[in-house]
């Protein structure tokens, strides 16, 4: 699943990367940032359609240049680290159709991409923030029971047993939620819908925006029968 960027985070060249995936890990450690709820939203979304989901990788993607027969040809790379320590990653030449790939199980830091220190504090930092949210009952239990009062706050919150539904704390409503995925307009990666079918109230993430919520005004009318 991707993880969007902030707008301001948008990458114009790989130099930036290390960097980059360093101020991503410091922002999961950091409690009511951006980013967390980002992480939270992701969690809660695959965690609804499965329940028993876990975390086993951090991966970057990212263009650049190979050496190949003494000149430089374009590539486009992933590389990942996995909660193992285990390093992979995957190089394609501009122009050829399949991928180079190499994975490393006991990878030495001095001798492995910038983006490999990078990606490992990012997945430590990712394995604490959802060991915190699942020993404070999913997803933060001190939100669960009082209303919304940030705009970085989450609006669907995990209820039931093992966290298996989604709460809207603007209406309180119980497993009135729909989930929708589609390719982005933006190109590439894809935006998520996650709407409340009660009052309205939703949240959304996309390539180029990342998280947005946007609750509604007020609680629903309520329904009348037709005469």
């Amino acid at each position: 699943m991707e993880f969007p960027l902030h707008p301001h985070n948008a990458l114009t060249d790989a130099a930036g990367q290390l960097a980059l995936l360093h101020h991503i890990a410091s922002e999961l450690d950091r409690s009511g940032t951006p980013y967390q709820a980002t992480l939270a939203a992701i969690v809660d979304l695959l965690r609804v359609a499965m329940p028993n989901v876990r975390l086993l990788a951090w991966a970057a993607c990212y263009r650049d240049l190979q050496p190949v027969d003494q000149r430089l040809r374009q590539a486009r790379r992933i590389d990942a680290v996995d909660i193992d320590g285990r390093f992979y990653q995957l190089t394609r030449l501009h122009g050829e159709y399949h991928p180079v790939v190499l994975v490393d199980d006991t990878p030495d830091p001095n001798n492995t991409p910038p983006t490999y220190r990078g990606l490992v504090a990012l997945l430590a930092a990712a394995v604490r923030f959802i060991q915190a949210r699942t020993r404070a009952r999913l997803p933060m239990t001190s939100t669960e029971h009082r209303p919304r009062s940030g705009p970085d706050e989450p609006i669907f919150v995990a209820c039931g047993p093992d966290g298996a539904f989604l709460r809207c704390r603007i209406c309180a409503a119980v497993d009135e939620v729909t989930v929708t995925e589609l390719p982005s307009m933006a190109g590439y990666g894809e935006d998520t819908d996650v709407r409340c079918t009660r009052c309205g109230s939703t949240e959304t993430t996309d390539p180029i925006f990342g998280w947005r919520a946007t609750p509604a005004a007020g609680p629903p009318l309520p329904q009348h029968d037709q005469p």
